[in-house]
């Protein structure tokens, strides 16, 4: 079943239950609850419970505001717009904007009633609401095979990239981008599900992944540059070495060592004679550089995942 589906049953579900669990205990405006559950199921368990928060700190100050206007002024529309014109203000400045359209609803209850009675009513189906659909939302679908399995997609995605610069073809590194961004937006959804769990390093994986396709860009554009020459094959063979090494395993850290081995070889090498051999040179070692970079970004992420173990 797709999230969407399974997110709008738990909003029909939830609703039915908080407004029999209000009529229940009796509760006024018992349908409000059903409506606040809906309201409160996120897509996320971190984003229901930060809602959640902000929806019952901003109904209790809105109710402590509108009682004692109410009770000043009466039950009166002017009062009800006073009571609004200083909460909503106040409720923006304290970062509780979610819960301002879930207060004003509990306000009218309290005016329409004309009992200042109401306002406790209104706590009681704010909770239940609240309540209800965090319980609701505590399940929710994992992701973790389809993460898996797009991880494996971008790592293939890579390898075609590096046989196509090989191969002297533009790559479409577009593709590659579309598929690193999906892969980051659902870990990060899934990542907001787990909610004592340890940083989640795929995303982490994901994102070295996005730092190397910006390398492998600079690394393509200057390759195609130059003609071909012996230093020029020597890089493709390198960079052959580097495609069968894309994968979860630290093969970064001997492909480091063969980088370094090969720019010290290009080092003994005789010295460019003419302007074009010498801008040739420079950009050869400019994408030597470039290749230490992207090396590098798979062994600082083996470094970080030693460090959570």
């Amino acid at each position: 079943m797709k999230p969407w589906m399974i997110q709008a049953l738990k909003m029909v579900f939830g609703a039915f239950i908080a407004i029999e669990l209000s009529e229940l205990l009796g509760l006024s405006y018992s349908v409000t609850a059903g409506v606040i559950v809906i309201l409160s199921i996120q897509k996320t368990k971190r984003q229901s419970i930060n809602i959640a928060i902000k929806r019952v700190i901003a109904s209790l100050i809105g109710l402590t505001i509108s009682v004692v206007v109410f009770k000043l002024l009466g039950f009166e529309l002017y009062a009800f717009i006073l009571a609004l014109f200083l909460f909503v203000p106040l409720a923006f400045y304290l970062k509780v904007d979610d819960g301002i359209v879930v207060t004003t609803v509990l306000v009218s209850h309290i005016l329409l009633g004309a009992n200042l009675s109401l306002a406790l009513n209104a706590v009681y189906i704010l909770l239940v609401g609240v309540i209800i659909a965090l319980l609701i939302n505590l399940y929710m679908p994992s992701f973790q095979k389809r993460i898996e399995l797009e991880i494996n997609s971008i790592d293939q995605e890579l390898r075609n990239s590096i046989s196509d610069i090989v191969n002297e073809v533009k790559p479409n590194f577009s593709a590659l981008s579309v598929l690193i961004e999906k892969a980051m937006s659902r870990i990060q959804r899934e990542s907001e599900n787990k909610l004592f769990s340890p940083k989640d390093m795929n995303i982490e994986y994901v994102i070295m992944r996005k730092e190397q396709l910006r390398v492998l860009v600079e690394i393509q554009n200057d390759l195609f540059k130059v003609i071909k020459t012996e230093y020029k094959h020597t890089i493709i063979e390198f960079l052959s070495k580097v495609k069968d090494g894309i994968g979860k395993d630290n093969m970064a850290r001997p492909l480091l060592v063969s980088l370094n081995n090969l720019r010290e070889e290009f080092k003994t090498k005789p010295l460019p004679v003419t302007r074009d051999e010498f801008e040739e040179r420079a950009l050869l070692f400019h994408i030597l550089h470039d290749l230490e970079t992207f090396l590098q970004a798979k062994v600082s992420y083996h470094q970080m995942v030693d460090k959570t173990r």
